[in-house]
């Protein structure tokens, strides 16, 4: 063996311009092009000489910053704004927090903002509920399921999150899901609780503390069964949520009356000191959370039991046959597969609503004003705008985080529906964390707003490649949940990944093309691979997941069986008919063919030889040790497998017998997938080395594992 390796290291060197150097080298180039546009789409003026522009030349905003403003917000069958939507607002009793409706419009809120961030919770409900406290107590599944969707949000909004708060105070956008900060909010929570039990923090003054922040209000919005809005939720159409925001100088919440509503609003929006925004609360999309019906095997078996031994026919209908054992379920998954067959929509409701108010303080020479994405409006020339042209601060309802499972089902069952409206503005600057009450404190920038509408737009295309929604979800959790600065460490660390991930297939099948012994290397761990890599891809298969995750799956299947087959020799040859058929050759023999794995049989046949060398010695060594090893392996693994089968088979449902045995190896596999490895470690722990394995392919996968254990 250190013969080997000293002849090993006396091979030629390789030359500088390799594949794994080109490609280092791209991939390189890649991550600075990248890191350049993105910052030049954040920042357009950071590459522009603007000394070279008059000062009438310039599109100034119109808007100050930390401009005192107030808010009203609408919900509407109506999908544009207008006078209209104003009368529900003056019918209704100002002395409740219970607003009954029966038109098309009613206002949810009215409020003057003067804080970076504010956020309210809605029950929209039919039934005649009049307090709050005790809308709960009611029998009826829906109004519970509301209410405690709303207990958690809110909850989850008043929690203090340590270094997660920070970093979504910063106005950086919100908290990162990146490992490690999990990792560290896990440890400050725990602390936390070890020093209320040592009595080391009071934790009734910490409970206040918490409840200083504010409990979120919450309001009540009765919607009769019959209504028109109700009646366009659950039916194939939908409300949206009308916000209107204008300079407090024109009194937009103080309004005594109809007369006086319209002509605030008309007075600011000729003085361009209005900004409308609206959201649909309702999205069409594939009916992806109703799955394959599901049962209890063991019913299964029970049933063939009385059946065809016992002769019991008491049970007119088998437990698998759906239509009849699960009727309305049946109907709905079936109803949904033909929905997706045919393309059609199912309707979901968007239980959040987060609006961003965006002002823009940066002056753009006129000729690449429209790169800061605000509106532009004429003005009077004044000195402030000699230009005539100002930009006016947006509205942005920001969904680029609602990815598919915060949806809410729509079906005539509902009979409530929790909202959760919150309200952030960037410009506002706040030192006190009192009044942070919603989970993206603070707002967005202008430049990370330019940066998320961009990526939007990017994610939404993929649909036109194939990718399915989990997919686009998957992309839109790692860019609402992680801040700029960890999203572009993001991006690097995925470039490097993608690198050291071609590296390793690289050198992994420069290895084994130029194999040519065998020696210290378990070619039973890498058949073992080989079937755990096919039962994880079956299993993902099953489950429909994602492209993200199923491509590179099947990648590494083939990688693999081409492993094993230059590992092994294995060659379709003709039959040889004065030889007795191996197990797995009995079908290929009806065929005149058969399978020999021809470099493991010239191997035994050199072992068996009575002029054998070291090197033989050491190959059959290695075989004896495996045989050993695997043999081993599969007395304790196999018992503890059955032994979850069985469990699985009797306590869990699954929709049928594949179901179930792909489920249960592919959750064998990964429960013990480390145990594969031990042939492989027995073969090192006998010959009393690693020479023999193949050193920068796994220094490569080392590096992949250990530097990048965020990825999704």
């Amino acid at each position: 063996v250190w013969s080997k390796m000293a002849q090993s290291s006396s091979k030629p060197k390789r030359s500088i311009v390799s594949t794994s150097c080109v490609s280092s080298v791209l991939m390189g180039l890649y991550v600075v092009m990248a890191c350049f546009n993105l910052y030049a789409l954040m920042y357009p003026l950071s590459r522009i000489d603007l000394s070279t522009t008059p000062p009438e030349g310039f599109v100034n905003p119109l808007w100050s910053k930390e401009e005192k403003i107030q808010m009203k917000i609408y919900l509407s069958k109506k999908k544009s704004f207008d006078k209209s939507l104003l009368m529900n607002e003056f019918d209704e009793d100002e002395n409740t927090d219970v607003r009954t409706t029966d038109d098309h419009t009613t206002m949810l809120w009215g409020v003057g903002v003067s804080q970076s961030s504010m956020s309210k919770s809605f029950l929209l409900t039919t039934s005649d509920c009049r307090d709050i406290t005790t809308c709960g107590s009611e029998d009826d599944p829906s109004m519970r399921q509301a209410i405690s969707w709303l207990d958690e949000a809110e909850k989850q909004m008043l929690e203090d999150k340590g270094v997660i708060s920070t970093l979504s105070g910063a106005g950086q956008g919100i908290e990162s899901t990146s490992l490690l900060l999990s990792l560290y909010e896990a440890i400050v929570t725990q602390i936390r609780r070890i020093l209320e039990v040592l009595s080391l923090v009071d934790e009734t003054n910490a409970a206040n503390s918490g409840g200083n922040k504010g409990l979120l209000e919450r309001s009540i919005i009765h919607l009769p069964r019959n209504s028109s809005m109700w009646t366009a939720l659950l039916g194939n159409s939908t409300v949206y949520v009308h916000v209107v925001v204008a300079r407090e100088q024109y009194n937009l919440i103080d309004a005594k009356n109809l007369n006086d509503a319209v002509s605030a609003i008309g007075r600011a929006s000729n003085s361009h000191s209005l900004l409308l925004g609206k959201v649909g609360l309702v999205k069409h999309d594939e009916p992806n959370h109703i799955t394959k019906p599901k049962r209890i095997l063991l019913d299964d078996l029970v049933y063939c039991v009385r059946k065809y031994i016992l002769q019991d026919k008491s049970q007119e209908f088998p437990p698998w046959d759906m239509e009849h054992s699960q009727p309305e379920y049946y109907e709905t998954y079936n109803i949904a597969q033909r929905m997706k067959e045919k393309h059609q929509g199912y309707p979901f409701f968007k239980p959040e609503v987060a609006i961003k108010y965006l002002i823009d303080e940066d002056s753009y020479p006129m000729n690449l004003a429209h790169v800061s994405g605000m509106e532009l409006v004429r003005v009077g020339k004044s000195q402030f705008h000699p230009s005539t042209i100002a930009h006016i601060p947006a509205l942005h309802v920001d969904e680029i985080g609602l990815t598919s499972e915060k949806y809410i089902p729509l079906n005539q069952s509902i009979s409530s529906l929790p909202l959760r409206i919150s309200f952030d503005r960037s410009d506002v600057e706040e030192d006190d964390y009192v009044h942070r009450s919603t989970a993206t404190a603070g707002g967005i920038s202008p430049a990370r707003w330019r940066l998320l509408s961009h990526l939007s737009q990017a994610i939404e295309s993929q649909k036109e490649l194939g990718f399915d929604q989990s997919d686009i979800d998957d992309l839109r959790r790692l860019i609402a949940d992680t801040n700029v600065t960890l999203l572009g460490i993001t991006v690097l660390a995925s470039a490097l990944h993608l690198l050291f991930e071609f590296l390793t297939f690289k050198n992994e099948v420069s290895f084994w093309r130029n194999n040519k012994d065998l020696t210290g290397l378990s070619v039973r761990s890498l058949f073992l691979d080989m079937i755990g890599q096919c039962v994880i891809l079956l299993f993902l298969i099953e489950k429909d997941s994602s492209l993200l995750m199923t491509i590179p799956s099947a990648c590494g299947v083939l990688i693999a069986m081409w492993k094993c087959k230059r590992a092994s020799g294995l060659t379709l040859v003709k039959a040889d008919s004065s030889k007795a058929a191996s197990r797995w050759n009995y079908i290929p023999r009806l065929l005149g063919f058969e399978v020999r794995a021809t470099r493991l049989e010239s191997m035994t046949k050199a072992t068996e030889n009575s002029k054998r060398t070291s090197k033989d010695d050491l190959q059959a060594l290695t075989m004896e040790c495996d045989r050993i090893a695997t043999s081993a392996l599969s007395k304790f693994l196999v018992p503890l497998v059955v032994s979850y089968a069985l469990y699985s088979f009797v306590s869990e449902e699954h929709s049928g017998w594949y179901s179930w045995f792909i489920t249960t190896a592919s959750s064998a596999v990964y429960a013990l997938g480390f145990a594969l490895m031990c042939p492989q470690l027995f073969l090192n722990y006998k010959l009393k080395s690693v020479a023999h394995l193949p050193w920068t392919v796994l220094c490569y996968k080392s590096v992949n594992t250990c530097e990048f254990p965020y990825h999704f």
